[in-house]
């Protein structure tokens, strides 16, 4: 038997904390994690687990994110 495909919300909000822009992932209402900008350089920080991961670029980081919690969630 092959299961079912389920569709997830994955939502994607900008703000600014300390006059840096920093994206938000949310599945549903609950917050994942976060890609911020520092000096050319992007970091996400899997929020679940406080991991955090150098990337290369915002699209990167946010499917890191994505990754990592679809691996280590219970």
């Amino acid at each position: 038997m092959s299961k079912k495909e389920k569709n997830i919300e994955v939502t994607v909000k900008d703000i600014q904390r300390n006059s840096q822009p920093i994206q938000q992932v949310f599945i549903g209402e609950q917050l994942i994690g976060e890609v911020s900008t520092q000096e050319n350089r992007f970091k996400a920080l899997l929020l679940n687990g406080n991991q955090e991961f150098s990337v290369q670029s915002q699209e990167e980081g946010l499917e890191t994110i994505l990754q990592q919690y679809h691996l280590h969630q219970r």
